[in-house]
């Protein structure tokens, strides 16, 4: 069995850089699998900031959204902001 892993950080979903791995993560913390991985490290703390929201705001966007685009359209709308194409990490 591997260990587990989120996707990695060149992953996009819905123009928005990180927000793969850091749904990745959240899950992971929220099921008790993320391991050694953090939530929200540095990084997730970077975007949440951006965003306007909460880490514990998105875990609950991140559990409550079963899919990419469910999570991708919370994220967006809770944020107030549909372009991130000035985000980078």
């Amino acid at each position: 069995m591997s260990e587990w892993k989120p996707r990695g950080r060149e992953v996009v979903i819905g123009d928005v850089p990180w927000l793969a791995r850091m749904t990745d993560k959240a899950r992971a913390k929220a099921d008790g699998t993320i391991g050694e991985y953090i939530y929200p490290c540095p990084m997730d703390q970077r975007l949440l900031s951006a965003s306007g929201i909460s880490a514990e705001d998105f875990l609950d966007i991140a559990t409550k959204n079963k899919t990419d685009d469910d999570v991708v359209e919370a994220f967006k709308e809770k944020s107030g902001r549909s372009d991130w194409s000035d985000f980078s990490i």
